[in-house]
Parts: structure tokens; C-alpha cells; sequence
């Protein structure tokens, strides 16, 4: 096992360099190899207590966590979380903290998002709290064989002999040196996230105004209507749309359709909600645990997702049709 210790801190060791670079193309490879990290050691918990409740259908009571463990083993990276916060002394705020920057990983890695913003400052935050995290591991025993040779990265931080190269103790140093290494600072990540927030909202502001002002006269609306009609369109051509105006006995043109939909659908937003999402904003500034705000930030993302991408899709449009217009002025 000292070899797989070895293997996690080479990793850790390797993440910490991209992380220092302090830039968005380096930021995004520290945040893959640092949950790779975390998730390797978060799997072998999961192992290391399926080798240890094999022993317990001897024993008169069985393992009480056996649906659970093998959930763990066989599924995904949030199901390794939930164990470990039951065997794995996981803290259920840093879970949610792990699970969001998980998802983070998927998505620079498999969607192709790049997060500039914000990927730097959280890929040192994500990267301390691994660290700290993964300090608090300790495997049932030790071993090295004579085959065995200590990654290079590694040797800075394991000083032992030749027939067995490290300790526990050097591993838990190694994962605290590269945390404080990393130069995390919680007031930053809350600015940081903060500041994104705020840019996301005077953003989807100026869509939404952009939107109610229209293309040709007569066209101008209310922002209340605006935030409706764009909601709208964004599900009449979709199964969600006509399914409601099937059931409805709906039977007209697609702008009869729009017509009806922002007039009867029960849409979440009824109303302009700029001012809303300024004052929770504000409260995201306010906090002073970068976990919260953190946990704030990804769930107003998550929940405001499709309204936002309707509104840019709006305005898009508008301005589409505002250029097209010049040109058709200009005789072009």
C-alpha cells in the first residue's frame, strides 16, 4: 500500500504544478488530476471495508452498510462520496463541495466548458480541500516489495530507506505541504464566484432588455412579458410545449401557439428576475464560507440554466434581425 500512497501524492504533486501556473489551461488539467486523485483514494476506502466486511457473514450481525458499499463499488463517483461519509470520516459540506467540482471536471473534460472566470481560483480550492481530505487516509497496513520503485515526483516527500521508502506519517505531511502549497484563499473563492455572479446577471439584464425593446416599432414589451414570451418559445417546439397544448385542445398557428403558451403555461418565472437575483448576489458576497457560497453559486446556475439560455437565444435573434435590417438599409 505505501506504493499506492506514493501514486496518489505523485498525482497530487503533479496537479499542484499545473495549479500554480495560475492560468485557465493549467487550472484545468490541476482540477482533472486532483479528482482523479481524490477519487482513486475514495475508491480504495470503498475497498479496502469490502475486504474487511467480507469477514462479517461469520459474525451473528452482518454488515450494516452492505447495499451501500456495494453501490459504492460498483457506481459512480457520488455514491463513492456518500460511503465515505459514512466510513471515510467525510465532513457532508466538503462532500457537496466534492461532488460539485466533480461535475466541474465532467464538463471542462467531456463538455468542453472552459469556466474562465472562475476555473483558476476553484481548481486551488477544490485541490486544497482533496488534499486535506485525502491526508486523513490511512490503509490497514503497509507494504513495499523488492520489485516496487518509488515514483519520481514522490521521492521529495517519502525520505526512507531503499528496502522501505515511506511512511504514513510522510504521506500525511506530503498531502498537508501540497495544501498549503497551493496558496488557497477562501475570501478569494467567494469573491471570485461572487464577481461571476454578478457578471451572469447584468449579462442575462441586458439580453432580457434587449428582448423587450424588440426589432421593429410596435414590437416593444414590458420585461414581465419579455421573461414569459421568451419562456414561450423556448418550449413550443419542444415535447414539454406540445404536449401541454395538446391537452389543452390547442389548434392554431405557431404564433397563435406562443400566444397561448405564455398566456396559460405555468411558467417559474412570471415576472423580470434581475432584481431577485441581484440581492442573491449580494448574499453570495456576504458569506465568509467558500463551501456555502460555493454550494450558493452551483445551485442558482443549475436552477436558472434554462431560463438563461432562452433569454441569450432571444436576444441573439433580436440583434440577428437588428443586423439584417441595417443591411437590407444599407442595400446590402
Amino acid at each position: 500500500m505505501l506504493l499506492f500512497l506514493a501514486g496518489v501524492v505523485e498525482q497530487l504533486d503533479l496537479a499542484l504544478e499545473n495549479i500554480k501556473k495560475a492560468d485557465v489551461h493549467n487550472a484545468r488539467f490541476g482540477l482533472m488530476l486532483t479528482d482523479n486523485a481524490l477519487e482513486i483514494v475514495l475508491h480504495q476506502i470503498v475497498k479496502d471495508k469490502r475486504a474487511e466486511a467480507s469477514s462479517w457473514r461469520y459474525r451473528e450481525n452482518p454488515y450494516p452498510h452492505q447495499s451501500l458499499l456495494k453501490k459504492a463499488f460498483l457506481g459512480s463517483f457520488s455514491d463513492k462520496l456518500a460511503f465515505a461519509r459514512i466510513e471515510g470520516g467525510l465532513d457532508s459540506e466538503i462532500s457537496r463541495t466534492f461532488n460539485i467540482m466533480h461535475e466541474y471536471r465532467n464538463e471542462v473534460y467531456h463538455a468542453g466548458l472552459a469556466h474562465e472566470e472562475i476555473l483558476p481560483a476553484l481548481a486551488r480550492f477544490y485541490f486544497d480541500a482533496a488534499c486535506r481530505f485525502v491526508a486523513t487516509y490511512s490503509p490497514r497496513g503497509l507494504g513495499w516489495g523488492s520489485g516496487q520503485k518509488m515514483p519520481e515526483r514522490a521521492k521529495k516527500y517519502f525520505v526512507g530507506m531503499s528496502h522501505f521508502p515511506g511512511t504514513q506519517d510522510e504521506f500525511v505531511s506530503a498531502c498537508k505541504a501540497m495544501a498549503a502549497a497551493c496558496s488557497h484563499n477562501p475570501e478569494g473563492v467567494v469573491e471570485t464566484i461572487a464577481d461571476d455572479f454578478d457578471r451572469i446577471v447584468e449579462h442575462i439584464d441586458t439580453c432580457v432588455q434587449i428582448v423587450a425593446d424588440g426589432v421593429y416599432q410596435g414590437q416593444q414589451t414590458t420585461r414581465d412579458q419579455a421573461v414569459i414570451d421568451t419562456q414561450a418559445w423556448d418550449i413550443a417546439f419542444d415535447d414539454t410545449g406540445k404536449a401541454f397544448l395538446a391537452k389543452n385542445g390547442f389548434k392554431g398557428s405557431v404564433f397563435e401557439a406562443i400566444t397561448f403558451l405564455s398566456e396559460n403555461y405555468p411558467f417559474k418565472y412570471k415576472r423580470d428576475p434581475i432584481v431577485g437575483w441581484r440581492s442573491q448576489a449580494k448574499r453570495l458576497r456576504a458569506k465568509s464560507n467558500a463551501h456555502q457560497a460555493l454550494e450558493h453559486y452551483q445551485s442558482f446556475i443549475k436552477e436558472t440554466g434554462s431560463l438563461r439560455s432562452a433569454v441569450e437565444q432571444s436576444a441573439a435573434a433580436a440583434e440577428a434581425e437588428i443586423d439584417a435590417a441595417i443591411d437590407r438599409m444599407r442595400g446590402k
